[in-house]
């Protein structure tokens, strides 16, 4: 946790562009950390996932995804949610929809995710999560299949390289 909290500041004091995709381009080259910055943010979707659930068994209000993240047989609570989906994200498995907005809700950002697919119609653009698109900051994903996604990256002018 405290490697990703190191990676974050870097990135959020950073004071150009080009500053936080060296940052990012350093993570990506130490696969060590890469995979320590994985289990960080897995973490906190968990502990994120533990806070809504005990928010609903106490009935209070929880956005909606956390019925349907809880209604599957296979996450009924938080400890079957990190043994079926949880401890596979990154080996075997990635995130489904429903995940996206728990993680969304763990780094409290919203994820602007353009579905080439769905190219005009209502679902090219999906918010994760929909209910803070105003008040949280954002990130923007590219997929083509909800299965494999990409960072959209300002190109480097290579005349300055």
């Amino acid at each position: 946790m405290q490697l990703l909290k190191r990676k974050w500041l870097a990135v959020v004091e950073s004071s150009s562009a080009e500053e936080r995709q060296a940052v990012c381009d350093e993570i990506f080259r130490n696969e060590e950390e890469e995979y320590s910055l994985l289990e960080a943010v897995k973490l906190l979707m968990l502990n994120t996932a533990i806070e809504l659930y005990n928010d609903m068994q106490q009935e209070k209000d929880v956005p909606i995804f956390c019925w349907l993240l809880f209604a599957r047989d296979s996450s009924d609570t938080p400890c079957t949610f990190l043994s079926n989906h949880l401890n596979q994200v990154g080996f075997s498995g990635g995130l489904e929809q429903v995940e996206m907005f728990l993680l969304g809700y763990a780094l409290e950002l919203t994820i602007n995710v353009y579905r080439l697919y769905k190219f005009e119609t209502d679902e090219f653009l999906t918010f994760y999560p929909d209910d803070h698109k105003e008040d949280w900051p954002a990130v923007s994903l590219i997929t083509e299949d909800d299965r494999h996604y990409n960072v959209p990256v300002q190109k480097q002018d290579t005349a300055r390289l």
